[in-house]
C-alpha cells in the first residue's frame, strides 16, 4: 500500500493537469461532497453546462472522478483524498485572495509601520515579490533585536518564494546560514 505522501504527490500532479476552469469546476464539486450531482454543480459555477461537462470529462480522463450512473448525472471522486485535495485548493485560493487584499490595504494605509503584518499577509497570499521584500525586511529587523528564531522564520518564508539560484535566494540563504553559524557559537 503506497504511503500518503506519495499518493499526495500523484494527486497533485493530476490536478496540475487541469486548466484553471477545470480546477474551478472540481473545487466546486468538492464542496458539494465526494458524490455530486451535475445539476447542482451547474447551479454553483459561472460556466456554461457544456464547459462544465468538458471539465468533468477531463477529470475522468485523469482518473480524478468517475460517473456513478449511465446518464452521467452523478459523479464521485475516485478517492476521498482527491476530494480533500480539491477542497483544500478551493479554501487556499479563497484565503489567499483575502490575504492579498489585506496586504494591499495594509501597504496603502500603514506602509512600513506595519512590517510584520505586511510580511505575514504577503506570505499567506502567496505574493512572491511582496513576500520576499517584506519578510526579508522584517527578518532584518528581528535580527537587529536578537530575535533569531523570528528572523530565521521570516527569512525562510522569503526564500521559499525566491527562484532557486536567484540573487534573492542566494542572499537569503546567506542570512539563514549566518544564523546557523551563530547558533553553533
Amino acid at each position: 500500500m503506497p504511503n500518503s505522501d506519495a499518493l499526495a504527490v500523484v494527486l497533485l500532479e493530476r490536478i496540475r493537469g487541469l486548466d484553471r476552469a477545470d480546477r474551478a469546476v472540481l473545487m466546486r464539486a468538492s464542496i458539494i461532497g465526494r458524490r455530486f450531482r451535475v445539476a447542482v454543480l451547474n447551479a454553483t459555477v459561472e460556466l456554461a453546462e457544456d464547459r462544465v461537462r468538458a471539465a468533468l470529462d477531463t477529470a475522468c480522463t485523469l482518473e480524478l472522478i468517475e460517473p456513478v450512473d449511465a446518464n452521467c448525472e452523478w459523479y464521485t471522486f475516485r478517492h476521498a483524498l482527491i476530494r480533500d485535495a480539491m477542497y483544500e485548493q478551493f479554501v487556499k485560493s479563497r484565503v489567499r485572495h483575502a490575504h492579498r487584499r489585506i496586504a494591499l490595504a495594509v501597504e496603502r494605509c500603514a506602509g512600513q509601520d506595519a512590517l510584520d503584518d505586511l510580511a505575514y499577509h504577503s506570505w499567506a497570499a502567496g505574493d512572491a515579490t511582496r513576500c520576499i521584500r517584506y519578510n526579508e525586511l522584517a527578518g532584518d529587523r528581528a535580527l537587529a533585536v536578537f530575535a533569531y528564531d523570528d528572523a530565521r522564520t521570516l527569512y525562510g518564508r522569503a526564500r521559499a518564494f525566491a527562484s532557486l539560484r536567484s540573487l534573492d535566494y542566494l542572499r537569503l540563504s546567506g542570512k539563514i546560514d549566518a544564523l546557523r553559524q551563530s547558533d553553533r557559537r
